[in-house]
């Protein structure tokens, strides 16, 4: 009986005061009409790219690691997932040097409008209005929202030249610096082999011992050995430059590199001379056999073109625009005032039911609760300091 009582006040209410509801909420709907109409329209293009996939420098070679995967691209990247791999294609597309090439391309800092043609608040708008997607099929996506539907549209596919640009230099910078590296390490073996060769030879001349097979049983094992030594080097080396040192592929080299080193450290270095200036030569050997088709491999590398990414989909001009959503602009203000008005009719109900020895009684209350929470603010600082 009590809460009929109280729906029927409710009610009662509610129509006393239907016209400044009803005033209110008419008003907010032209309102809300008006300014979505006057907000412009925003496009959006997309494009869709598949990444390339890469040589492997030393897949060649019998037992060695795939050390050079990825050095010119990766697979999944930019914090979804991604690969290992030597660096990062959102982290070029959100580089500000690719932001203020677009930035340049299109006038941006007059297209946008921009407080005394700041190209920081330039840079800082277009990421607002780009994004950089890992997609389901190991794809980027790249989206542009833009007032004008045709730049949209050359905006995205720009984003995907810059991309192709910054790959291809950064791959043929990588290429050359492992070419370099290899290059000098298989200089310094040569010199090796030969300073070994002339040691052993004149020690033989001097000497007029000649080696006999028997005698140099054995050694090929200890070569090969020291051979995968410095390949593990080799292939730490260009990990070091290419991944992060939490990188799962680097640590298992590390590791395989500690064992080997732990192995040769237990092979006598005491011996017959010849013995000794012998296995000094197979080992240089066994280090150039190895060295010289990663190197030749690596000439390979730096002169092939960086593949470039395969573009699924090429941005084209949206027809329709992705916002405003003026419906749901009209819908959601009109209903927010509708309900920010009934909350006012009862509000005002009770301002004017109340007497003023009551409303005395609420001001009193209210400076009460006021002082109250002022003291207690004041306490909780003076106990801080």
């Amino acid at each position: 009986m009590t809460r009929e009582l109280k729906s029927v006040q409710y009610l009662s209410i509610l129509l006393r005061w239907k016209r400044f509801i009803i005033i209110n909420t008419i008003i907010a709907a032209i309102i809300s009409v008006g300014v979505s109409l006057v907000l412009p329209n925003w496009y959006k293009a997309t494009t869709s790219l598949l990444t390339p996939k890469q040589p492997d420098l030393l897949s060649g070679i019998g037992g060695a690691s795939s050390v050079l995967k990825g050095i010119s691209g990766l697979g999944k990247l930019g914090g979804f997932g991604q690969k290992s791999g030597s660096y990062n294609y959102f982290a070029i597309l959100k580089s500000r040097s690719t932001l203020e090439s677009v930035v340049q391309k299109f006038d941006l800092v007059t297209v946008y409008d921009v407080k005394d043609r700041s190209l920081e608040l330039t840079i800082k708008e277009l990421s607002d209005n780009v994004r950089f997607e890992d997609g389901e099929d190991d794809d980027i996506i790249i989206e542009v929202l833009d007032k004008d539907p045709d730049r949209a549209a050359a905006m995205a596919n720009y984003f995907v030249e810059v991309l192709n640009d910054v790959n291809t230099r950064i791959g043929t910078q990588e290429a050359r610096i492992n070419r370099e590296f290899l290059e000098n390490r298989l200089a310094e073996a040569y010199k090796l082999l030969y300073d070994s060769e002339e040691k052993l030879r004149q020690y033989q001349e001097k000497s007029g011992l000649i080696i006999t097979p028997e005698q140099t049983s054995g050694l090929d094992a200890v070569a090969t050995l020291y051979a995968m030594k410095v390949k593990k080097e080799i292939e730490a080396s260009i990990l070091e430059r290419s991944v992060t040192g939490e990188n799962a592929q680097l640590q298992q080299t590390r590791l395989e590199l500690d064992e080997l080193e732990k192995k040769v450290a237990t092979i006598p270095q005491t011996g017959i001379a010849s013995i000794r200036l012998y296995r000094d030569v197979a080992i240089q050997q066994k280090i150039v056999e190895f060295l010289v088709p990663v190197y030749e491999q690596a000439r390979i590398e730096e002169q092939k073109d960086v593949p470039v990414l395969l573009i699924l989909d090429k941005a084209v001009r949206p027809e329709k625009k992705t916002k405003p959503q003026r419906a749901l602009i009209v819908l959601l203000v009109t209903s927010l005032v509708f309900f920010i008005s009934i909350g006012m009719t009862f509000m005002m109900t009770v301002i004017m039911k109340t007497t003023p020895d009551d409303a005395e009684g609420v001001s009193r209350s209210l400076v009460l609760m006021i002082r109250r929470i002022t003291g207690a603010y004041r306490m909780n600082r003076h106990g801080e300091m």
